[in-house]
């Protein structure tokens, strides 16, 4: 798989421009329950099978952020990353596989990207937040609640997180607003950060932490204000405590000793385990050969030595 391919799950949103799908490939729509799917192919088979799974994705991100309005979403399906590029305009970095249009609730997908239907739901959830605050918020907040919405995380982004505290390079989530400028390594840390920002904040705010701050935004309160309200933190107080508490999840020591990764250790174990015995058994073979070339070596002198002394 290429670099690009490895990065569907961090996707990006624009409210920047509106969507057109003025281009030259013929689309066909199938539609229910308030998506519509545009496919470059009439396949309504495969329409049908990805249908269902967009619509139950939809429906889990409307409960995951406390029942999102119902609204009309189109889904259209690059067949390539060419028609891809015409769609969004070549407005998106290398690294993205799918884009949200807010304004016109409208998603491009990339047909090739893995875990698609992750993808979806990571879009579905931007558009959802926007619809329910359409004020301007940080990228952080709308990044890291579609990334906790679509249940994204992997062991490598671990590892990214621990190397920029190591390295003492976490981004500041200030900086995070400029992410389309990120090139790819850069923006993966960014996502990844936007997650545990979230993750941070229910922490703080109780498990209904996001759904009480898209409340506050959609009653026109402020993202500052509906922050404070919600952990009791200022933005600038958030953000400190937040780093802090990075630092010391992802410090050597506590990755070395986190109950978390004693199923990692123990497969690394196993899989240690099991080479030593291969290199074992493959020692083992290779002395039983030398032993058997022997021991016919020897029965060879034996014939030899009677067929001589005949």
């Amino acid at each position: 798989m290429s670099a690009r391919s490895t990065k569907i799950s961090y996707l990006c949103f624009l409210l920047l421009f509106s969507f057109s799908a003025a281009n030259a490939t013929e689309w066909h729509r199938f539609e229910r329950d308030g998506l519509a799917l545009y496919l470059a192919h009439n396949d309504a088979v495969r329409a049908g099978e990805l249908l269902n799974a967009l619509l139950i994705g939809r429906n889990e991100i409307r409960r995951k952020l406390g029942g999102a309005p119902e609204i009309p979403i189109a889904v259209y399906l690059a067949p390539n990353e060419a028609i891809f590029r015409e769609l969004t305009h070549g407005r998106l970095p290398h690294w993205s596989a799918g884009v949200a249009f807010l304004e016109s609730r409208t998603i491009i997908l990339q047909a090739s990207a893995d875990n698609l239907l992750q993808v979806a739901r990571h879009e579905f959830a931007h558009i959802f937040l926007h619809a329910i605050a359409p004020s301007r918020v940080p990228v952080w907040f709308h990044e890291g609640v579609a990334m906790w919405a679509s249940h994204e995380w992997r062991l490598r982004q671990s590892a990214a997180v621990f190397y920029a505290v190591f390295s003492e390079n976490l981004i500041p989530l200030s900086e995070i607003d400029d992410v389309l400028s990120f090139p790819s390594a850069k923006a993966d840390l960014a996502y990844t950060e936007s997650l545990l920002a979230v993750s941070f904040l229910i922490r703080l705010g109780g498990p209904n932490a996001v759904v009480v701050m898209l409340s506050e935004l959609e009653a026109d309160a402020p993202f500052e204000v509906a922050l404070f309200r919600v952990t009791g933190e200022t933005p600038r107080e958030f953000e400190r405590r937040w780093r802090d508490d990075v630092q010391a999840r992802f410090s050597l020591m506590t990755l070395l000793f986190s109950p978390d990764l004693i199923w990692l250790y123990l497969t690394l174990l196993l899989l240690l385990a099991y080479i030593c015995v291969r290199l074992r058994n493959r020692a083992t073979l290779r002395r039983w050969e030398a032993e058997d070339a022997a021991e016919e070596l020897t029965l060879q002198l034996r014939v030899y030595r009677r067929e001589d002394e005949q």
